[in-house]
């Protein structure tokens, strides 16, 4: 990760350093340990972050952790909480041990000229949006200062959702009124366009804080949603459904009872898009015994349906076969 000589070698060695670090994460957590981060692979971290001869795209990209989903995909049986806790608990520790790094990235990549889409500019926003998700982590709320002032200068969609995502996702102790603040103004701006409000019902439905089902039943309520559009439907209910793996994935089964409801009623409106939602009710072998029942359960009740759509009885019948 650190010396290689080609980007794709040193890529996929920083997937695998991760890797390496969030299954021992995982293993102490499910066994009650606490664990501490390898200096070696603070380093190798760190050696990236400062080497301003590398291509800065390659290095956004090596210093991008495996995603929840990903991990989920590896594990035999998934375990949820150990997942995110791993993914978010080396998120954090490495945001503070290399703070300043992040920093210094952070304002090498600021782009002062014109906007462009060329690919150093591309390349520069990619690694400034990256080390900003690191930033907006830190608990004494070091990093809501650049989201501010990036939410506040943006002069593209791709800064703005950056920051309005990093403060959507931050636990720092006052990210709340900031975020609740930055969604209302990001709305009010953009309400008139159809696909960015997309933008922003996706950004909420997959903030994995705790809540995350509330906040999408209240969004459901709110007048930028509409359950007979498709694309609405995909953006806040899709989206928390195949992302937010805290939220759907509660242990009381309240986010597998949510998504049985809104199939049901999309099944008399749109069986293809009801057919689609199930998706991860559809995935229920790979998770504990607990959650397996409690995945089926809303599986059978769709099933038992009267007048189920063809699409989403076969969806539902192979699953359970």
């Amino acid at each position: 990760m650190s010396r290689d000589s080609d980007g794709f070698s040193r890529w996929d060695a920083s997937q695998k350093l991760a890797l390496l670090a969030l299954n021992d994460i995982i293993a102490a957590y499910r066994n009650g340990q606490d664990y501490l981060i390898e200096p070696l692979l603070i380093d190798a971290y760190r050696s990236v972050l400062v080497d301003e001869s590398l291509d800065q795209a390659m290095v956004a990209l090596m210093v991008q952790l495996p995603s929840e989903a990903y991990l989920s995909e590896l594990s035999d049986e998934v375990d949820v909480e150990a997942i995110h806790f791993a993914r978010e608990h080396l998120r954090s520790e490495l945001a503070l041990s290399l703070r300043a790094e992040l920093e210094s990235a952070y304002h090498r990549s600021e782009g002062h000229e014109p906007f462009s889409v060329d690919s150093t500019a591309i390349a520069k926003r990619s690694l400034k949006n990256t080390v900003l998700g690191y930033l907006s982590t830190l608990p004494d709320g070091g990093g809501l200062t650049l989201v501010q002032q990036q939410l506040s200068s943006a002069r593209n969609m791709t800064d703005e959702l950056a920051g309005l995502n990093a403060i959507n996702q931050s636990a720092a102790a006052d990210a709340s009124g900031v975020r609740d603040r930055a969604l209302r103004d990001f709305y009010q701006r953009w309400k008139h366009e159809a696909l960015v409000v997309n933008q922003w019902l996706q950004v909420q439905a997959s903030c994995h804080l705790v809540g995350g089902l509330e906040r999408v039943k209240a969004l459901m309520e709110h007048d930028s949603f509409d359950i007979k559009n498709p694309n609405k439907v995909r953006s806040l209910i899709g989206v928390f459904a195949s992302t937010n793996t805290t939220g759907f994935h509660v242990a009381d089964g309240s986010g597998y009872e949510f998504l049985t409801d809104q199939i049901l009623v999309l099944d008399t409106l749109n069986p293809q898009v009801a057919s689609r939602m199930l998706s991860p009710l559809t995935k229920w072998r790979k998770y504990g015994a607990q959650r397996q029942e409690k995945m089926r359960a809303q599986l059978a009740r769709i099933l038992a349906k009267p007048g189920l759509s063809k699409d989403v009885y076969e969806v539902v019948s192979k699953s359970l076969s």
